[in-house]
């Protein structure tokens, strides 16, 4: 009994030992930041150049930003014609400099060249069937319309399947699908499991309604994420135990070894916190048939149910409106935003890398995030006491001087 206490113990003090071995940086001051300021960035993408693509949905605008210079020019506008997006999500790098902007309504991309200037549609085609395992329904959402969740350093794109199983509830199990534009080709890499009651689908003489939560009904529950790192693997982030898995299609998936975590204890606090963060971003419907097409847009109207919560916090969460809780870099790391208590300012994130081992933790100033990466660089969405957002640039810690 004595000798298993002592293993014990020294297994304890292995596993702190390497915790405490971990690199631990804080970004503090930029390398840049924009003068100019934004109202929520959804995506940032640097271009050859050293300029920045930089796409705000609420505004429904992207900016060409050079933060050497603080100039800011406007790429494209709003609209459905040549050279218009309807909103802007995703901005997708191809390996000629160009890119791609997701335009979520119009259900295509526009191509911007390496100078910034608008150019061609570019149409995302429906696969010809489900692959197996997707729950049975459809690859796309309803009228085509997918979010693009990634994109490599070839210029393949990286989305999730359909949420709904045959029935139209929620699939146990969504695909995790690749588009190569220039075969064209579709390949699964992977599967990520889905909570239960995540995804929910009726249809009325009106038309369709879809409602989607990203993650559990229960606010604080975990549930699984993922991102795209350059070379085309997938970092999928396990909540219970927390740990990472890479996955490329390709042999068996890498695990990471199991982080060791104490949950936090949901209060009044994170709960108030969370219902006013759901009023400032309420999200979109989005709606098909019924005679008028399809459309979208903000949803004050349609009430919102009950929020209810979990008991404590998982190791990772973001707040509704905060951006992805996981980003890969082109490099191949993976950045996890951790949980904090209650009134926590300060973001903190677990970097990961092709391993899953953790590696480092990178700790940021108050009100900020992590947006994306460059060749690099990591890109910070900095928010002010007024809500106005600005673009922060950092050498990204780690990377080759």
């Amino acid at each position: 009994m004595r000798m298993r206490s002592m293993l014990g113990l020294l297994a304890l003090f292995a596993a702190g030992s390497a915790l405490e071995a971990q690199q631990k940086v804080v970004l503090g001051k930029p390398d840049a930041e924009t003068t100019e300021s934004f109202t929520t960035i959804t995506a940032i993408r640097e271009l050859p150049s050293g300029k920045v693509l930089v796409a705000d949905s609420r505004d429904k605008i992207v900016q060409l930003v050079d933060l050497a210079t603080g100039s800011m020019t406007k790429v494209g506008r709003e609209g459905n014609g040549p050279g218009e997006y309807a909103m802007p999500a995703a901005l997708a790098g191809l390996p000629d400099g160009s890119t791609l902007i997701h335009d979520l309504l119009n259900r295509r991309f526009l191509t911007v060249g390496p100078d910034g200037k608008p150019g061609a549609f570019l149409e995302l085609p429906r696969p010809a069937a489900a692959p197996s395992g997707s729950g049975g329904g459809p690859t796309f959402l309803l009228g085509g319309i997918t979010r693009v969740q990634g994109w490599d350093n070839q210029g393949r794109l990286y989305f999730a399947g359909s949420p709904f199983s045959a029935t139209g509830g929620t699939a146990d199990s969504i695909a995790l699908m690749r588009w190569d534009r220039v075969k064209p080709t579709y390949d699964t890499i992977g599967y990520l499991k889905q909570p239960a009651g995540s995804a929910s689908r009726t249809s009325n003489a009106s038309g369709t309604q879809v409602m989607m939560r990203l993650g559990n009904n229960i606010i604080f529950s975990p549930s699984e994420v993922w991102a795209v790192a350059g070379d085309g693997s997938i970092a999928r982030v396990i909540p219970e135990p927390y740990h990472v898995v890479w996955m490329s299609g390709r042999g068996a998936p890498v695990v990471g070894a199991t982080v060791p975590y104490t949950p936090i204890k949901v209060t009044e606090a994170d709960k108030q916190a969370i219902i006013e963060q759901q009023k400032k971003n309420p999200g979109m419907t989005v709606r098909f048939g019924g005679g008028g097409g399809g459309g979208g847009g903000p949803a004050p109207q349609v009430q919102a149910p009950t929020p209810e919560f979990a008991e404590t916090k998982p190791a990772y969460f973001a707040p509704p409106g905060q951006g992805p809780v996981v980003l890969a870099s082109l490099d191949g790391e993976a950045w996890v935003l951790r949980s904090r208590v209650a009134g926590d300012k300060v973001p903190t994130y677990d970097v990961f890398d092709k391993s899953g081992k953790l590696v480092r933790k990178v700790s940021l100033s108050p009100n900020s995030r992590v947006v994306g990466f460059g060749k690099g660089t990591v890109y910070v969405v900095r928010t002010d006491d007024d809500d106005l957002q600005y673009l922060q640039r950092f050498v990204k810690p780690g990377a080759e001087p």
